[in-house]
């Protein structure tokens, strides 16, 4: 087996094998990591993904950014704009063993770190990926495990859209099927989702500004915008945004994450967290699900569990969000992580 780092030559050919792979998600895409090496303004991204191959044949891509470790800066670490990395995602027929083939990225992964000083490394199994949550719960195995990786276990929600729209809404938290109902009926709003066929500059325009204001400045880069915006352009998301009558304007929106069969609840904004009573996003999630289950997606993840600890104000706005997400759940599901020390005398 030999490795082939990723470029501008092979970009395409990886973006096939990921669309090919049962185990890739848009996380494993180029999107993904043009996105993340350029979203932080003070970013020192290098990037490292690369192909696993076998007589000409890809048998893995490794998507692999090396950063700062945020929020500390102290050392550098494999991880993508601060979050951590999706595992590889492997040939759906194995002409290898996917064992072999996982033990060799493990040793150039060790090789790459000791080459560019990285002290440890972030990764994850992709909740979005085809398997093994929404097949047959086929266990596992995460690479460096045997090396010492620290294995953790969260939780994330799901909309299973498979289900009819009735369904959905019936599993909800009850607060939240109220929260819908009672926006479904108030006058002066409407929501409305902007995919490749209608989406243009000044509505990502407006969702930007949206955003600015609801964070209180300006949180990401004009390059991480452009990226969101290509995604939405090539068919791998959309947004959905509240319209008020009064203001003449969207004054609320939410950008939605879309890979093969499965999407992911990127960001939401308003201009005022009390619209409809606090519900502006309800009606928002509400209508996302019912596009997405148009769209013939089947799963829609709304975020990870995260419960404060006792006296943890600062996790307090944490928690809420997460309390929110969850309530539009069908399924929970477990959210596997790793962290792998390679040069634990760094500092």
């Amino acid at each position: 087996m030999e490795i082939e780092f990723l470029n501008e030559s092979n970009r395409e050919q990886w973006d096939e094998f990921a669309f090919a792979s049962d185990s890739a998600w848009m996380r494993h895409t180029t999107a993904w990591q043009k996105y993340s090496s350029c979203c932080r303004f003070d970013s020192n991204t290098r990037n490292f993904s690369f192909m696993v191959k076998q007589g000409g044949k890809i048998q893995a891509i490794v998507p692999l950014l090396a950063e700062y470790s945020y929020p500390e800066r102290t050392v550098d670490c494999f991880a993508m704009y601060g979050d951590y990395t999706p595992l590889p995602a492997y040939r759906r027929d194995e002409d290898v063993s996917r064992g072999k083939v996982a033990e060799f990225i493990c040793e150039q992964l060790a090789a790459i770190a000791r080459e560019n000083n990285i002290s440890y490394g972030k990764f994850m199994l992709d909740p979005l990926v085809e398997y093994p949550y929404f097949r047959d719960f086929t266990p596992f195995n995460v690479p460096g495990v045997e090396n010492g990786a620290i294995v953790s276990f969260q939780t994330t929600n799901i909309v299973d859209l498979r289900l009819d729209i009735d369904t959905i809404v019936r599993l909800m938290r009850k607060g939240h099927k109220a929260a819908i109902k009672q926006v479904l009926k108030e006058p002066g709003y409407h929501v409305d989702v902007f995919d490749r066929s209608n989406i243009t500059p000044e509505i990502m325009a407006r969702f930007k500004e949206i955003h600015i204001f609801d964070a209180g400045r300006q949180t990401r880069t004009d390059a991480s915008w452009e990226c969101m915006y290509e995604w939405i352009l090539s068919g791998m998301g959309c947004l959905t945004m509240l319209y008020q009558e009064e203001k003449g304007a969207y004054t609320a929106g939410a950008l939605i994450m879309i890979y093969k069969k499965a999407a992911y609840y990127a960001s939401f904004a308003t201009m005022d967290s009390m619209m409809l009573n606090g519900h502006g996003g309800y009606i928002i999630q509400f209508t996302t699900i019912k596009y997405l289950k148009s769209q013939g997606i089947e799963f829609y993840e709304t975020g990870s569990n995260r419960y404060p600890k006792d006296g943890d104000a600062g996790q307090f706005k944490i928690s809420e969000i997460s309390k929110y997400q969850r309530g539009f759940r069908s399924i929970e599901i477990p959210r596997i992580t790793s962290r792998i020390e390679y040069n634990a005398d760094i500092v």
